[in-house]
Order: structure tokens, then C-alpha cells, then sequence
């Protein structure tokens, strides 16, 4: 008897270990949210819009490999910026247990930075190099807000590093590939609900991860002023293995779970209409329906989460406009469909249907170095939530991006 009272002792705190777990993970695959366009270059100044197909600068190490078949030296570009954030939750319906604490603003201000490097190798051959932040979610809710079981903090990051090469198959045709390197780190807290006779808890998610992918891209210059530039991002399975601590229970376990970032394509095309005006359009797809599970695992055992996520569609447009010889000017806008309905939409990446409106402009300094400056709007819509326990919509969900460049042709 002794011994059956232990084992279901010991079962009733291992389910409360997978509770306290699951509520939280159940929703942080969406912190990983959907990749992002924003790293500095100068195609942030046209919401996106032909970034795999400008070929100008040595962004293309990442946009895309292909393109830097075109640069004819050596480029060298470093990016600074920061990304602000206000994201304010209107509360609709409450129950007793969740209350009415609409969590305040949960957003804030963070940096941005990136650098890219191509060298030219040969007039058919080009290297390059590229470390830029892909993806990522800093939110922080008040403590004891109505969506506390979901989230109360998030910060994931997911920093690449690409080395890439391009080849020039003839004067119309060259081709690319990238083998991108992750560094994702995931740190979340989230309120766990109280047990019998015990007070609320409250978990810290601690754990990182390094995960290699590819990069496949070509360019098709048409003429000399009409292209086209594909790119293929494959997948991120990114496994993260860290640490779980949660309080007041002293429950600390080692878990380890799986993330999908997911495989996207982009088409960009390029026209230039005159020697003072560029114009850019690019379409997309990315293949979120393939996340449609969580697997959470713990050294006594694991659950597998049931996700309904949607493929999303992308597409963008904007232009360059030469003002002088010096100055240029950028603007875009760009559109993504909606990943997720709000049955399954969680309080840490409440992302709706996303619209960006861009600007930018670039100056020329001389010969060899050329600086510029981007702000990008992003609406990321109501994101209604209708969860068990509260639910609602965002009166404010939006971010704003800026940032410096400064893009250098250096002496072979």
C-alpha cells in the first residue's frame, strides 16, 4: 500500500511537472513568429521588396547568394538600429481564476545589429559572409495579468551566421549557396496553475541551441535592366535543451523540446524603368503548416502538442528614386496573410495579418562609401486571443523599426 501511494505520489508530481511545462511551450513556438525582413540593409527601406533581386550592395550575402554575382569588388556592410515595440491587450472576458489585469504594455526597446562581407574571388566566382538576426520576441506582461498561464515574459533569439558562394553560370544565369548556422536561446516565464491545496506557481524556461540549414538561390538577369532572383530557405528544427525551474514547488527538471522555423521561398523581381527610378517587386511563402506538432520531453517522459498553424503568403513593392547624384530615396510597402486563428493565437507573438510601410533613404560620400537610413511601421493587426479563461484583442500591436548602414567598395 505504501508503495502504491508513492508511485501515485510520484505520478501526480510528474503530471504537474508536464503542466507546468506543456501551458507555456504549448504557446512559445509562436515567439519564433514569422522570419523577419528588417536587418539594416537598404531593401528595409522598401519593406522587402526586391531583396533577392537588387544584387547592390553586399546585403546580397544574405538576401541572396546568387545576386553577388553582380558586385564587381569586394563589400563590405555593417548595420546598426533598434526595434521598438508597444503591444497593449484589450481584455473582452475573464474568468475568476484569470482575472481582469490587461498585462499593461508589453512591449520595449531593443538593438539591432548585422554585418555582411563578399569578396570577389574571379569574375565567375564570388564569396561571402553574413551574421544577422532572423527571428526573435522580447514581451514582457505585467505579473498576474489574465493571460499569465500563456505568458508573462519571452525573450528568443535566433542570431545566424552564413557563409554563402556564388557562381556566374554565363552573362544571364548565376546561381548560390548558403549554409547557415542558428543560434536560438529561449527564456520564458509563465504563471502555473495552483495544484490542490497548494499557492500558484510560476515557472522559468531556460535553453539554447546550434542548428545548420541551407540556402538554395539563383538570379536570371533578363537585360541590363530587368531581373528575376529565387531563394530557398530551408527549415530550422531547432532542439532546445535546457532547464526548467518552478516555484513554489522547488520542481527543477532538464527538458528538451522541438521548434520548427520553417522553410520559406521568395521571388523577387527588379525593373529599372529609367536612370533615376527602380522599381521592386517580391512574393513569398512560408511553410508553417509543417509545425503542426510540439514534442516536450522530460527524463521521466513527454507529451506531443497538437499545433494549427497555416501556411502564410508574402508580398511587397516599393522603388528607388535617385533625388541627385548623391542622394537616393526608398519606399515600400508589404503584406503577410495570417498564420493562425484565435483559438490557437497565444499572448507571447500575438501576430495577425502583418502590414509594413517603409522609408529610406542613401547617401553616396564618395566613390567607395555609401550610408543610409531605414524606418520601417509594422501593424501586426488585432490578434484576437479566445482562450480558455480569458480572451480578447490587441489595441496596440506594433512595431517600429530603425537603422543605420554604412556599406563600404574596398581596393583589390
Amino acid at each position: 500500500m505504501l508503495r502504491r501511494m508513492t508511485t501515485t505520489k510520484r505520478l501526480r508530481r510528474f503530471n504537474w511537472i508536464l503542466l507546468a511545462l506543456c501551458l507555456p511551450y504549448a504557446g512559445i513556438v509562436h515567439a519564433g513568429g514569422l522570419w523577419i525582413n528588417e536587418y539594416g540593409s537598404p531593401s528595409m527601406g522598401r519593406a522587402g521588396a526586391g531583396a533577392q533581386s537588387a544584387g547592390e550592395d553586399a546585403s546580397a550575402a544574405l538576401l541572396n547568394p546568387a545576386s553577388m554575382a553582380r558586385l564587381n569588388e569586394d563589400q563590405l556592410m555593417i548595420t546598426g538600429g533598434i526595434i521598438s515595440s508597444k503591444v497593449e491587450f484589450d481584455i473582452d472576458r475573464a474568468s475568476p481564476i484569470n482575472g481582469n489585469d490587461d498585462g499593461g504594455d508589453a512591449g520595449g526597446i531593443a538593438p539591432a545589429a548585422s554585418a555582411f562581407y563578399v569578396h570577389k574571388v574571379s569574375d565567375d566566382w564570388t564569396l561571402g559572409v553574413s551574421m544577422a538576426g532572423l527571428t526573435g520576441a522580447v514581451m514582457e506582461y505585467n505579473k498576474g495579468w489574465a493571460g499569465r498561464y500563456q505568458n508573462e515574459e519571452v525573450e528568443l533569439l535566433g542570431l545566424v551566421l552564413m557563409p554563402s558562394i556564388a557562381y556566374r553560370l554565363n552573362d544571364h544565369i548565376s546561381f548560390g549557396v548558403g549554409i547557415p548556422v542558428m543560434y536560438g536561446d529561449l527564456e520564458m516565464k509563465v504563471a502555473v496553475p495552483r495544484p490542490p491545496g497548494s499557492p500558484e506557481g510560476r515557472a522559468k524556461i531556460d535553453g539554447d541551441d546550434f542548428k545548420a540549414s541551407f540556402n538554395l538561390s539563383t538570379l536570371i538577369e533578363f537585360s541590363e535592366t530587368s531581373r528575376l532572383g529565387i531563394v530557398y530557405q530551408h527549415e530550422f528544427d531547432m532542439e532546445y535543451s535546457g532547464g526548467a525551474n518552478v516555484e513554489p514547488a522547488g520542481i527543477d527538471v532538464g527538458i528538451t523540446t522541438e521548434l520548427l522555423l520553417a522553410t520559406l521561398v521568395r521571388a523577387s523581381f527588379t525593373q529599372e524603368m529609367s536612370d533615376d527610378l527602380t522599381v521592386h517587386l517580391t512574393i513569398g511563402w512560408e511553410d508553417w503548416s509543417a509545425m503542426d506538432k510540439i514534442n516536450l520531453s522530460t527524463r521521466s517522459g513527454g507529451v506531443e502538442l497538437d499545433r494549427n498553424w497555416e501556411d502564410t503568403h508574402y508580398v511587397s513593392w516599393g522603388f528607388d528614386y535617385r533625388l541627385s547624384p548623391k542622394w537616393m530615396m526608398r519606399g515600400g510597402v508589404a503584406y503577410d496573410t495570417n498564420p493562425v486563428d484565435k483559438e490557437d493565437r497565444t499572448a507571447d507573438m500575438p501576430i495577425d495579418r502583418q502590414v509594413r510601410y517603409a522609408l529610406g533613404a542613401e547617401y553616396q560620400k564618395n566613390d567607395a562609401l555609401t550610408i543610409g537610413a531605414e524606418l520601417v511601421y509594422a501593424d501586426y493587426g488585432k490578434a484576437r486571443i479566445d482562450a480558455l479563461g480569458f480572451g480578447g484583442r490587441y489595441s496596440s500591436n506594433d512595431l517600429i523599426f530603425f537603422s543605420v548602414n554604412a556599406n563600404w567598395k574596398l581596393s583589390r
